[in-house]
């Protein structure tokens, strides 16, 4: 996915947007990852914010694209493997943990949808002959979600905390992520 930022007449990035191309009808250029909202654009380059609260706002904006690097790659699963984190697919994993639930409890048979198992981001089937498998399946990429959710939240409220922009500078939006 290409990163473009969207620009107002003075030069200023209105946002910073992850786009496969440029939205009709807004003026935007590809940046490289290094650009975040509150940078503007001089006749050298792209000049990082001046203000703290424009520095805060480009660390957030930071820590804010790594964590969708970690979201798009998937939850890690034994075998190298991946599950998907978008909406859709976490909504499948709560109907996945709460049919496995009521079969564990004798509410229903396991499907042979299921058992047949839970396909990976790389098309690769990791079968779930029980209930209990797809239960623990669930719950290990529903941990692994709340990780990274969590420690966005702690990355944020560091950078919203911060006085200075040497405070800021101290932030490693690319550290301690869940492995």
């Amino acid at each position: 996915m290409t990163k473009w930022v969207a620009l107002t007449a003075d030069g200023k990035t209105v946002d910073v947007v992850f786009l496969y191309d440029p939205r009709p009808g807004i003026d935007a250029i590809e940046v490289s990852d290094d650009v975040f909202h509150g940078y503007v654009l001089a006749d050298d380059g792209w000049m990082a914010p001046t203000t703290i609260g424009d520095q805060r706002a480009a660390k957030i904006a930071a820590i804010a694209a790594v964590t969708e690097t970690f979201l798009a790659a998937g939850a890690p699963v034994e075998g190298g493997l991946h599950i998907a984190l978008d909406d859709g697919s976490r909504s499948d994993l709560i109907a996945l943990a709460q049919t496995a639930s009521n079969a564990m409890s004798g509410v229903l048979s396991w499907p042979e949808s299921y058992s047949r198992g839970w396909i990976t981001i790389e098309n690769v089937r990791i079968p779930l002959a029980t209930p209990a498998a797809g239960l623990m399946l669930a719950a290990s990429v529903g941990d692994y979600y709340a990780a990274i959710v969590q420690h966005r939240r702690d990355l944020k409220d560091a950078a919203l905390a911060a006085e200075d922009a040497a405070a800021l500078d101290a932030i490693d939006e690319t550290a301690g992520w869940p492995e």
